[in-house]
């Protein structure tokens, strides 16, 4: 029977008891509904959280490892400062190319992301309240972003400047690097010059020039930018692991 024939039948009193339970059943079905809704975004902005944490976790791990080996890097460069500046030696340290392949080995750091990214690309991240995490989930994006332009950067650097005088006058071969042209790298040093074959055939008297005293130097600078980048990353992952854990006790209540 339809409200207007309750209606139609004068029978007002039941009419509208039942039209007030049905509204009271559509308002309760409702409110389970959205109960469980808020539910389900709950438990899912709970997962996005965690995965960003423990994420963020490895990320301060791989931070801290560049920075020790950055901190290494930088070592080696002053140890090949010293003996290029150190006008009294005849002839370079048996250690050299060791050092010198060694200050050429650090990247920059492997900062995951998938969970970071993941998370964004859900939607989910419009359900965190918190003004203050929201803000510095995005810095944290840029940040990064600029840290890996650094070390892009940096090795633009090695590829076009660096590399061009080592191939020259070292052995690449000698830094346990393989060189086969047929690949990126073998191509692109092949480009710059002749590779020497004998073991060892460092050009001595090319090495004790201002021009290899430069590029040292312009590269123990380039790695001072990268480590600069790497500490501001270091110190905001700490910020925002505070945060984070902050937001994932009050969704656990």
């Amino acid at each position: 029977m339809s409200i207007f024939e309750l209606f139609k039948g004068k029978n007002l009193g039941r009419a509208a008891a039942e039209s007030i339970l049905i509204m009271f059943g559509v308002l309760a079905a409702l409110a389970v509904q959205s109960g469980w809704d808020n539910k389900v975004e709950r438990e899912e902005l709970l997962s996005h959280l965690t995965a960003v944490q423990d994420e963020l976790n490895e990320a301060r791990e791989s931070v801290a490892e560049n920075l020790r080996q950055s901190g290494l890097a930088i070592d080696r460069t002053h140890t090949v400062l010293t003996i290029l500046a150190d006008k009294q030696t005849e002839a370079m340290p048996d250690s050299f190319v060791e050092i010198v392949s060694e200050m050429y080995a650090v990247k920059g750091p492997n900062i995951p992301l998938s969970a970071y990214d993941a998370f964004v690309s859900s939607g989910n991240l419009r359900l965190i309240k918190d003004k203050a995490l929201r803000a510095k989930l995005a810095e944290y994006r840029n940040v990064i972003g600029d840290v890996e332009m650094v070390s892009q950067t940096l090795w633009n650097v090695y590829y076009d400047l660096q590399l061009p005088f080592l191939n020259k006058n070292f052995v690449l071969s000698d830094f346990t690097w393989p060189i086969m042209r047929e690949d990126a790298f073998g191509e692109r040093i092949g480009s710059s010059g002749e590779i020497p074959k004998a073991p060892y055939a460092v050009n001595w008297e090319a090495i004790n020039t201002l021009e290899f005293w430069n590029l040292v130097y312009d590269w123990r600078i380039a790695y001072g930018d990268q480590i600069s980048g790497v500490i501001g990353v270091q110190s905001l992952c700490q910020q925002l692991d505070n945060l984070l854990q902050a937001e994932i006790e009050k969704l656990g209540r």
